[in-house]
């Protein structure tokens, strides 16, 4: 069984290959209060580049950018 910090990563990472900015934002916070750093969380979305392409990458890196700053 995954523990939730991990659970919420591959979520993030879920949501970031689809390009679902909004779910990131909610599962991100999730991951963060969980114990992800922040740069576990830029990682995580750095490695979707290739599967979900550099649009969704760029989407999601900005979707966390705007998470990071609203906390």
């Amino acid at each position: 069984m995954l523990d939730v910090r991990t659970r919420q990563l591959a979520l993030v990472a879920a949501f970031a290959a689809l390009g679902l900015g909004d779910f990131i934002k909610v599962h991100g916070d999730y991951a963060l209060n969980a114990g992800v750093t922040e740069e576990e969380l830029k990682e995580i979305v750095y490695m979707t580049t290739i599967p979900g392409g550099f649009a969704r990458a760029v989407q999601a890196s900005q979707a966390v950018a705007e998470l990071i700053a609203s906390r």
